[in-house]
């Protein structure tokens, strides 16, 4: 089972090297730029640019709060909201936020019965870089 990944970065090419990056982990990621666009309604977990100048910031917390859907900030600087990320940031930093950001959130994966093992699903989000 592969995380499903959604990705609002208004620079194409660092959405395309975040996209590249989590890929050679197992998730599944998309990036988009407007939130018209219903198919990130259906991931996992969203990576939102804080200071997106295509989708703001706000407005997607706004909708991951509606849909009930974990956010996550990457920025280059410090920002008021947590979780976040601040670039640059190596893909096991991005693991880890992940992972405990979906543990944290309503959507289940942090419940005793479905806690981290070895193997499995978590294991994929840490093998090892090559």
């Amino acid at each position: 089972m592969s995380l499903k990944v959604a990705i609002f970065e208004d620079d194409k090419d660092v959405a395309d090297l975040l996209k590249e990056m989590m890929e050679t982990k197992d998730f599944q990621v998309t990036s988009y730029y407007n939130l018209k666009d219903h198919g990130w309604h259906s991931c996992d977990i969203i990576l939102g640019d804080y200071r997106n100048k295509i989708v703001s910031f706000k407005s997607l917390q706004m909708e991951c709060d509606k849909k009930g859907i974990p956010l996550i900030a990457i920025s280059g600087a410090e920002t008021e909201y947590s979780p976040q990320l601040i670039k640059p940031f190596a893909i096991e930093d991005l693991q880890a936020i992940i992972l405990d950001t979906l543990m944290k959130s309503k959507k289940g994966f942090g419940k005793k019965s479905e806690a981290p093992t070895n193997s499995g699903f978590f294991s994929s989000l840490f093998k090892k870089s090559s």
